[in-house]
């Protein structure tokens, strides 16, 4: 018994340290910072240091815990989005009153993993839908009944159906139990402009009000809002709740995976205001 108090009475400190440093990314970082040292060391031309030492900081940033929550806070800032701590839901619990005016919700696809298969980003949103749906449900309101665009066309050359196809499959498997949901799919689109514009031709070919509901991921929301903005919608965005950092240890693989997605928002809202996409 006095044993197994002394195990229990061990000091983990200095060990939880070693493996903060040491897991996923950081024994590989800690190697290629040791390579750069001796690169500059040994006789090379500059420019192979120069190129090598900042291809290993870039990793070492990507991979750093803090850099995906440090890209995210301006992309909420901008789109007026409030920082959410909350586990437990997909979206806020406390919806903006201007879902009252809406005439449709539209979900923006995401991509594809297989046939009838949305991909996690796509899933995520739709499970964002199905919350919104349930909050509508209980505080009565009709809004619930409203149209739903699923808007993504065939994104993956190795799969012939198109991602809101596979979003209305995978939405009719999830949510069994409300037929009464009018689902319209938009199969044409490729990018986040191409959505807002032929979400737009199928909203004047239907007669439907051009205001929504816009369902995407917050880091996404402000392109999203501001594209389909440029095509006269009246946006209420519901934006779906991102996990910036994750995994574990002070250096990790999946934060570099996170970080890189939002540094391609950055560089897709340059785009778009350099194209005229975007109304600001």
């Amino acid at each position: 018994m006095d044993s197994n108090k002394e195990i229990v009475a061990w000091d983990l400190d200095l060990k939880n340290y070693l493996k903060d440093f040491s897991y996923d990314a950081g024994f590989p970082i800690v190697i290629l910072l040791i390579c750069c040292i001796f690169l500059w060391l040994c006789i090379a031309k500059k420019i192979t240091k120069i190129l090598i030492t900042f291809s290993t900081l870039l990793i070492v940033i990507f991979c750093f815990r803090k850099t995906p929550d440090i890209l995210l806070k301006p992309l909420l800032i901008l789109s007026e989005q409030k920082e959410n701590k909350e586990n437990s839901l997909i979206i806020s619990n406390i919806l903006p009153n201007c879902i009252n005016q809406a005439s449709a919700i539209v979900v923006l696809g995401g991509g594809i993993f297989q046939e009838n298969l949305p991909s996690t980003n796509s899933q995520i949103r739709l499970m964002g839908l199905s919350q919104l749906l349930l909050i509508m449900n209980s505080s009565g309101t009709k809004k619930s009944q409203i149209p739903i665009v699923l808007t993504g066309g065939q994104t993956n050359k190795y799969i012939k159906q198109s991602e809101a196809d596979a979003m209305k499959v995978f939405l009719n498997y999830f949510l069994k139990k409300n037929s009464y949901l009018k689902i319209i799919t938009e199969e044409e689109s490729k990018n986040t402009y191409q959505n807002s514009a032929y979400v737009k031709k199928i909203f004047t070919e239907n007669k439907i009000e051009k205001k929504i509901i816009l369902i995407t991921n917050d880091f996404h929301m402000l392109r999203a809002k501001k594209t389909f903005e440029n095509q006269n919608f009246t946006v209420c965005p519901v934006p779906i709740i991102s996990q910036s950092s994750s995994g574990s240890g002070v250096f990790n693989f999946n934060n570099a995976l996170t970080s890189v997605t939002f540094m391609n928002e950055y560089f897709g809202i340059l785009g778009y205001a350099w194209k005229g996409w975007l109304k600001f």
